[in-house]
């Protein structure tokens, strides 16, 4: 352990046994049970809220509280001004992408923390701006246009970059097509949605985020790495998980299927985040992914793992189709 985590540590009123390096984190072996360390670049004034979102889960789910230093304080910072945050470690396995169960157990509870996570105005301790998804669609529809006017510029173009231009058009046109439809929804009929129901969601719900464990009260569910959470409806979280799956598992129509019913069987969509999901879905968002990855990388060399992503999203777009149709047309 450095010597900036020691002064980190020595924040806190508890003991440390040992240490070890985990994912991009500190894990602290204490006396009062394992805690994990970890950079925060989040805007500080957030963690009140945080902290006040996982109380409302204790009855339901296990999560990685925040820990309050000797001062009371919920993050300290170093020597050099990072700031750094603790939170408690929920043991237990990872839910696998492989396994339907744990798939369906990981949509049900993301049910339960999205009805937990309702907070009334009047218990709101610090304003956040709601998130509005056609916002986004309209930044990443500018970047591809950009993208593609840089591309039919260069006069050299390697086997990747013919490929990617070959389908350019088609994705193109589905990007400019669902952001126009996004920005006919209203945006101060969402915001409003969001902010009088209190509606905040994980913001980075991935199967890498659930994990089942075993206690003395028996088996139980854990979401771990709230700290992403956003002002933002239950369908942000719901989509990314769902688009995740869909593209490991060739966009099966029963694993959609089963997502949705282990969902809404303790949630059911509202209208405007249902309008909201199917317009996510519809965006082509790994189309995105792997133009942002390229124009933001050294273009005279791919690696050819994202090669194989876009032979991947040309092949699946048949099964995607298939998929929003049955589902979300």
């Amino acid at each position: 352990m450095n010597d900036k985590a020691v002064n980190v540590l020595e924040q806190y009123d508890m003991t440390v046994n040992r240490t070890f390096k985990g994912r991009g984190t500190i894990i602290c072996d204490t006396d009062q049970g394992m805690r994990v360390l970890k950079e925060y670049r989040g805007r500080t004034e957030k963690l009140e809220l945080l902290f006040q979102l996982q109380g409302k889960l204790k009855d339901s789910l296990r999560t990685d509280t925040l820990i309050r230093t000797k001062e009371g304080a919920l993050f300290v910072k170093d020597i050099d001004n990072s700031v750094y945050i603790l939170e408690e470690q929920v043991e237990g396995k990872e839910c696998s992408y492989k396994n339907e169960e744990d798939i369906v157990k990981a949509c049900g509870a993301m049910a339960k923390l999205h009805l937990k996570f309702m907070t009334p105005q009047s218990e709101k301790i610090c304003v956040m701006p709601v998130f509005f998804y056609a916002d986004e669609m309209e930044r990443h529809t500018i970047e591809c246009k950009r993208v593609r006017n840089y591309l039919r510029k260069l006069h050299n173009k390697t086997e990747f970059e013919r490929a990617l231009l070959k389908e350019y058009d088609y994705f193109l046109e589905k990007a400019v097509a669902v952001t126009r439809r996004a920005r006919e929804e209203s945006q101060a009929e969402y915001e409003a949605y969001v902010n009088s129901n209190g509606l905040y969601c994980h913001g980075d719900y991935q199967y890498h985020n659930v994990i089942f464990g075993k206690g003395s009260g028996g088996a139980y569910t854990g979401i771990v790495n709230l700290e992403h959470f956003a002002h933002d409806a239950g369908a942000r979280d719901f989509y990314l998980l769902f688009r995740k799956i869909s593209e490991k598992c060739d966009w099966s129509l029963d694993m959609a299927q089963s997502m949705l019913d282990a969902y809404q069987n303790r949630r059911v969509f509202p209208p405007i985040e249902w309008r909201s999901l199917c317009l996510r879905l519809e965006y082509p968002e790994k189309f995105w992914k792997i133009i942002n990855f390229y124009y933001n990388s050294r273009k005279s060399w791919m690696p050819n793992r994202n090669y194989d992503k876009l032979e991947s999203l040309i092949r699946q777009e048949k099964n995607r189709e298939k998929l929003l149709n049955k589902f979300f047309s």
